[in-house]
């Protein structure tokens, strides 16, 4: 799946700057996400196979959510670790140009 900058699936021009995210590394995140303190489920409401449009306040806290991801540890055991601390350096930089530019976030599913 695929994160864009933007409020409204109108808003996304393919050729825009976007971060490809792993279903794998998703569904891992989903599995261990008692893990970490964050009350949020924004993350793990997406619908990889479906477009999903995410909020401002959905984008904080998934911000939110992979900053624990890491400051945790959880990531530590991910099978592809290099590949899982990438990918969500990456959505992270994406999630804080979006907060900087106050949009949510569109995903592009598979």
């Amino acid at each position: 799946m695929n994160f864009y900058i933007g409020n409204s699936l109108d808003d996304i021009k393919f050729d825009d700057y976007n971060i490809d995210f792993s279903d794998d590394l998703l569904q891992y995140m989903y599995n261990h996400r008692k893990q970490i303190s964050e009350d949020s489920n924004a993350l793990f409401e997406v619908d990889p196979y479906s477009d999903t449009l995410l909020s401002y306040e959905n984008v904080k806290e998934i911000n939110n959510i992979c900053s624990l991801f890491i400051e945790t540890g959880i990531i530590e055991n991910y099978d592809d670790y290099d590949e899982g601390i990438e990918m969500i350096n990456n959505l992270l930089q994406i999630t804080k140009l979006a907060i900087l530019n106050k949009k949510g976030l569109i995903v592009i599913g598979d």
